[in-house]
Protein backbone atom coordinates (compact mmCIF):
# COMPACT_ATOMS: atom_id res chain seq x y z
CA UNK A 1 0.00 0.00 0.00
CA UNK A 2 1.46 3.40 -0.64
CA UNK A 3 1.10 6.14 1.69
CA UNK A 4 -0.74 9.15 1.40
CA UNK A 5 0.48 12.53 1.43
CA UNK A 6 -0.27 12.90 4.88
CA UNK A 7 0.88 9.60 6.29
CA UNK A 8 4.26 10.67 4.52
CA UNK A 9 4.29 14.22 6.19
CA UNK A 10 3.61 12.92 9.38
CA UNK A 11 5.87 10.89 9.76
CA UNK A 12 8.97 12.88 8.37
CA UNK A 13 7.66 15.76 10.64
CA UNK A 14 7.49 13.39 14.11
CA UNK A 15 10.82 12.75 13.07
CA UNK A 16 12.05 16.00 13.17
CA UNK A 17 10.25 17.33 15.21
CA UNK A 18 11.55 14.27 18.39
CA UNK A 19 15.05 15.60 17.50
CA UNK A 20 14.47 19.08 17.07
CA UNK A 21 12.95 19.11 20.48
CA UNK A 22 16.49 17.94 22.44
CA UNK A 23 17.74 21.38 21.16
CA UNK A 24 17.17 23.21 24.37
CA UNK A 25 18.52 20.84 26.30
CA UNK A 26 21.79 20.66 24.38
CA UNK A 27 21.77 25.05 24.19
CA UNK A 28 21.70 24.81 28.03
CA UNK A 29 24.46 22.27 28.18
CA UNK A 30 26.87 24.56 26.28
CA UNK A 31 29.61 26.39 28.70
CA UNK A 32 28.15 24.08 31.49
CA UNK A 33 28.56 20.31 30.38
CA UNK A 34 32.04 18.92 29.89
CA UNK A 35 33.03 18.22 26.44
CA UNK A 36 32.91 14.91 26.93
CA UNK A 37 29.20 15.21 26.95
CA UNK A 38 28.56 18.30 25.05
CA UNK A 39 30.42 16.93 21.61
CA UNK A 40 28.80 14.28 20.65
CA UNK A 41 25.71 15.65 21.37
CA UNK A 42 26.41 18.66 19.14
CA UNK A 43 27.88 16.11 16.49
CA UNK A 44 24.63 13.93 16.95
CA UNK A 45 23.19 17.08 16.16
CA UNK A 46 24.87 18.27 13.08
CA UNK A 47 24.21 14.37 11.59
CA UNK A 48 20.60 15.04 12.13
CA UNK A 49 20.40 18.13 10.27
CA UNK A 50 22.63 17.58 7.59
CA UNK A 51 21.49 13.79 6.90
CA UNK A 52 17.63 15.10 7.40
CA UNK A 53 16.65 18.32 8.14
CA UNK A 54 18.02 19.71 4.88
CA UNK A 55 17.62 17.15 2.64
CA UNK A 56 13.60 17.53 3.74
CA UNK A 57 13.77 21.21 3.40
CA UNK A 58 15.03 20.12 -0.20
CA UNK A 59 12.12 18.14 -1.18
CA UNK A 60 9.62 20.87 0.58
CA UNK A 61 11.11 23.25 -2.15
CA UNK A 62 11.25 21.02 -4.95
CA UNK A 63 7.94 19.29 -4.61
CA UNK A 64 5.20 20.94 -2.21
CA UNK A 65 6.25 24.42 -2.86
CA UNK A 66 5.83 24.56 -6.59
CA UNK A 67 2.64 22.81 -5.83
CA UNK A 68 1.01 25.26 -3.21
CA UNK A 69 2.80 28.17 -5.27
CA UNK A 70 0.18 26.90 -8.64
CA UNK A 71 -2.72 26.38 -5.91
CA UNK A 72 -2.40 29.54 -3.97
CA UNK A 73 -1.81 31.24 -8.10
CA UNK A 74 1.08 32.97 -6.64
CA UNK A 75 4.38 32.05 -7.58
CA UNK A 76 5.75 34.04 -4.65
CA UNK A 77 3.42 32.92 -2.01
CA UNK A 78 6.02 30.58 -0.56
CA UNK A 79 8.66 33.31 -0.61
CA UNK A 80 8.52 33.51 3.00
CA UNK A 81 8.98 29.44 3.27
CA UNK A 82 12.00 30.01 1.14
CA UNK A 83 13.77 32.58 2.77
CA UNK A 84 13.30 30.81 6.16
CA UNK A 85 15.05 27.84 4.49
CA UNK A 86 17.91 30.31 3.83
CA UNK A 87 18.17 31.06 6.95
CA UNK A 88 18.16 27.74 8.44
CA UNK A 89 21.03 26.57 5.82
CA UNK A 90 23.08 29.61 6.87
CA UNK A 91 22.96 28.45 10.77
CA UNK A 92 23.38 24.91 10.03
CA UNK A 93 26.51 26.06 8.29
CA UNK A 94 27.41 28.88 11.18
CA UNK A 95 27.04 26.02 13.60
CA UNK A 96 29.25 23.54 11.71
CA UNK A 97 31.87 26.36 11.71
CA UNK A 98 31.82 26.30 14.96
CA UNK A 99 32.69 22.59 15.35
CA UNK A 100 36.37 22.90 15.39
CA UNK A 101 36.10 25.03 18.33
CA UNK A 102 34.70 22.42 20.77
CA UNK A 103 38.03 20.33 19.91
CA UNK A 104 38.75 21.37 23.56
CA UNK A 105 35.92 22.49 24.93
CA UNK A 106 33.91 25.04 24.67
CA UNK A 107 36.14 27.40 26.56
CA UNK A 108 36.05 30.99 25.59
CA UNK A 109 32.71 32.89 26.93
CA UNK A 110 32.19 34.30 23.09
CA UNK A 111 32.19 30.68 21.77
CA UNK A 112 30.11 29.57 24.42
CA UNK A 113 27.71 32.39 23.65
CA UNK A 114 28.06 31.97 19.67
CA UNK A 115 27.14 28.66 20.05
CA UNK A 116 24.14 28.94 22.27
CA UNK A 117 23.23 31.47 20.00
CA UNK A 118 23.00 29.17 17.04
CA UNK A 119 21.40 26.13 18.86
CA UNK A 120 18.45 28.14 20.53
CA UNK A 121 17.81 30.28 17.23
CA UNK A 122 17.74 27.43 14.91
CA UNK A 123 15.46 25.58 17.49
CA UNK A 124 13.01 28.64 17.51
CA UNK A 125 13.13 28.93 14.01
CA UNK A 126 12.14 25.13 13.17
CA UNK A 127 9.48 24.81 15.80
CA UNK A 128 7.79 27.77 13.51
CA UNK A 129 8.44 26.67 10.43
CA UNK A 130 7.41 23.33 10.62
CA UNK A 131 4.11 24.44 12.40
CA UNK A 132 3.85 26.89 9.16
CA UNK A 133 4.27 23.80 7.11
CA UNK A 134 1.67 21.49 8.73
CA UNK A 135 -0.72 24.41 8.16
CA UNK A 136 0.37 24.39 3.90
CA UNK A 137 0.14 20.42 4.17
CA UNK A 138 -3.56 21.03 4.64
CA UNK A 139 -4.17 23.33 1.93
CA UNK A 140 -2.56 20.56 -0.02
CA UNK A 141 -4.57 17.78 1.66
CA UNK A 142 -7.68 19.43 0.82
CA UNK A 143 -7.00 20.85 -2.87
CA UNK A 144 -5.51 17.92 -4.29
CA UNK A 145 -6.62 14.85 -6.14
CA UNK A 146 -5.56 11.50 -4.68
CA UNK A 147 -3.46 10.16 -7.58
CA UNK A 148 -2.15 14.24 -7.13
CA UNK A 149 -1.44 13.30 -3.31
CA UNK A 150 -0.31 9.97 -3.51
CA UNK A 151 2.60 11.28 -6.37
CA UNK A 152 3.35 14.33 -3.68
CA UNK A 153 4.02 11.89 -0.96
CA UNK A 154 6.22 9.91 -3.35
CA UNK A 155 8.41 12.23 -4.19
CA UNK A 156 8.47 13.60 -0.59
CA UNK A 157 10.63 10.35 -0.01
CA UNK A 158 14.03 11.58 0.45
CA UNK A 159 17.44 10.78 1.00
CA UNK A 160 18.26 10.40 5.28
CA UNK A 161 14.84 9.49 6.03
CA UNK A 162 15.15 5.92 6.85
CA UNK A 163 18.36 6.65 9.08
CA UNK A 164 16.79 9.28 11.74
Amino acid sequence: MTATLSQVSHEHHERLIGRIDTMPEIGDMIGHAPVGELRPRIEALIDFLEGLLLPHMEASERTLYPELERMLQNRHSMATMRREHDEIRQLVGALVEMRPKLADGCHHTGDCVALRRIVFRLYAMLKTHLAEEELYLAIIEHGESEDEALRLAAAMDHAGIAAF
